[in-house]
């Protein structure tokens, strides 16, 4: 079994998107379990209206020109769209902005990526690379 990555600090930066993304748009998020495969569930007056990935980066959005994302969740966000009609949006958190795109994309540049800063070579796998001229800014910071 895989080691569970995710801290504190990484619930606490999903709940501040969260609170930005219902503000912005009127609606409830709810945190979704691990096997669900995306972070949230937004909804609007008791329904679900689209499910939401959320991430936080350090840089500033322009300093790379792609953002990455594995494969694995933009399969879980093609999943959740064949079977329930909803859109997924995949909502990232800069240090000067933030930004929103829907997941899948339609053409996707898949390569081989991730990280190697904690010895898990599980976490070298094939990631999707979004242009960020696909990302829609929801606010700048």
């Amino acid at each position: 079994m895989r080691p569970l990555y995710e801290t504190a600090q990484d619930r606490d930066n999903e709940k501040s998107i969260s609170e930005i993304l219902e503000a912005e748009f009127g609606c409830q998020l709810t945190k979704m379990p691990m096997k669900l495969g995306l972070d949230f569930m937004a909804c609007r007056s008791g329904s679900a209206v689209a499910f939401i990935e959320a991430k936080r980066r350090k840089n500033k959005m322009f300093d790379y020109p792609t953002y990455m994302i594995s494969l694995h969740k933009m399969m879980a966000a093609s999943s959740l769209t064949q079977c329930t009609g909803l859109k997924c949006f995949l909502a990232v958190q800069w240090a000067d902005a933030i930004g929103l795109c829907e997941m899948p994309a339609e053409s996707m540049d898949i390569r081989l990526g991730g990280t190697s800063r904690r010895g898990d070579p599980q976490d070298m796998e094939p990631m999707v690379y979004f242009d960020l001229s696909k990302f829609k800014v929801i606010a700048n910071l």
